[in-house]
C-alpha cells in the first residue's frame, strides 16, 4: 500500500519547497526571519509613500511613529529604506536618495544629528565644522540629491536632554522641513509623543501612527497563521488556536518581537528534537526568559 502524502496545508508554497532542506538550512532560514506584511505594517507603508509623491508645500506632512520597545517600528522603517534604495543614474554621474534614515542622537545634539544625516548620505564632512556648516552641506545635499523623507528612529533620545536642549532639537527639525520640504517620519517609544506634545506645532504637524497591542483575538490570530505559514514544519502547530495563542501570549508578554522570537525558539527546538510542531508542551519545556524578567536578571552568587 502506497504512503499518504503528508498534510502540508499549513504551509506557504514557498515555505512548502524549503522542506526539501537539511535541518540546518531550515533552522538557518526560521532564525534569520523574514519580513512579515502585517496589516498595521502595510497601513504604515502606504502613508509613506504617499510623501513620496506629495507636493511641496510650505508645511510639508510628518508622522510619528510611537509604540513600545520591540513593536516592530524599527522593521517596518527599514522595509520602507529598503524599498527606496538610492537610484544612481544612466550616466553613473549623478544619484537621487528619496529616503534618508538615521537614529537620533543619544542627546538633542544638533552637531551630531546633522552628522549623522551626512554619514548616512555618506558625504564627507570635518566632525569639527560648527553645526551651521553641517545643516547647509545637509540642505544642500537634500537638494541635490532629490531627497523627500527624512526617517529619525530612537526619537525618544530628545529627552535625555534639558527642557531648552530639548525645545531647541524640536524647533530645528521644524526648520530643516520647511527649508527643505522634506517630510520627517519620526519613530520611538511612548516617551517620544510625550516629548512631541509638549509643543503644540510639533504635536499639530507631526501626525502619530500607534503599533497594536496585541491581545488574544482575531488579530494576533491572523498574525500566528502568517508565522505559521512561513515556519517549515512538518506538521501543523494550530499556533491561532485558543490554548496555545494563549501560551504563546502569557510566555512572550505581548511584544510582537518577542512573539516573533519565542516562535523562532520553539521552531528551532521541534525541528532539534524531531517532533517537527509547535506545541504548549514545548513552549512550557522551551529554555526562554520572559521579557520582564530580564530586567531583573541578577547572576546567581
Amino acid at each position: 500500500m502506497s504512503k499518504a502524502a503528508p498534510d502540508l496545508a499549513h504551509l506557504s508554497a514557498a515555505t512548502r519547497e524549503q522542506l526539501l532542506l537539511s535541518d540546518a538550512e531550515r533552522i538557518h532560514i526560521i532564525a534569520a526571519g523574514a519580513w512579515l506584511p502585517l496589516r498595521h505594517a502595510k497601513t504604515a507603508l502606504t502613508k509613506f509613500e504617499e510623501l513620496l509623491t506629495h507636493p511641496k508645500v510650505t508645511r510639508m506632512p510628518c508622522y510619528l511613529l510611537v509604540g513600545p520597545s520591540y513593536s516592530g517600528k524599527t522593521s517596518i522603517l527599514e522595509r520602507f529604506l529598503d524599498l527606496h534604495p538610492p537610484d544612481l543614474s544612466p550616466d553613473q554621474e549623478t544619484t537621487q536618495c528619496p529616503v534618508v534614515m538615521v537614529d537620533a542622537p543619544p542627546q538633542p545634539d544638533l552637531s551630531e544629528f546633522y552628522a549623522g544625516i551626512l554619514d548616512a548620505l555618506m558625504a564627507p564632512y570635518k566632525p569639527t565644522s560648527p553645526k551651521h556648516e553641517k545643516l547647509s552641506q545637509v540642505k544642500r545635499l537634500f537638494r541635490e540629491l532629490g531627497v523627500k523623507i527624512l526617517i529619525i528612529d530612537e526619537i525618544h533620545h530628545l529627552i535625555a536632554g534639558s527642557l531648552n536642549r530639548q525645545r531647541e532639537f524640536r524647533n530645528a527639525l521644524k526648520s530643516l522641513s520647511n527649508m527643505t520640504k522634506v517630510s520627517i517620519v519620526a519613530s520611538g517609544i511612548e516617551e517620544a509623543y510625550n516629548a512631541f506634545a509638549a509643543d503644540s506645532q510639533m504635536s499639530s504637524r507631526f501626525v502619530p501612527i500607534e503599533m497594536p497591542r496585541w491581545s488574544a483575538n482575531g488579530d494576533l490570530g491572523e498574525v500566528l497563521m502568517t508565522l505559521e505559514r512561513r515556519m517549515p514544519l512538518r506538521k501543523p502547530s494550530g499556533l491561532h488556536m485558543p490554548g496555545l495563542m494563549m501560551a504563546i501570549l502569557a510566555r512572550s508578554e505581548g511584544t510582537l518581537g518577542d512573539i516573533c522570537d519565542l516562535i523562532k525558539a520553539a521552531a528551532i527546538e521541534a525541528i532539534r528534537n524531531g517532533t517537527e510542531q509547535i506545541s504548549e508542551q514545548g513552549l512550557s519545556r522551551l529554555d526562554w526568559v520572559p521579557p520582564s524578567k530580564r530586567k531583573m536578571y541578577r547572576r546567581a552568587p
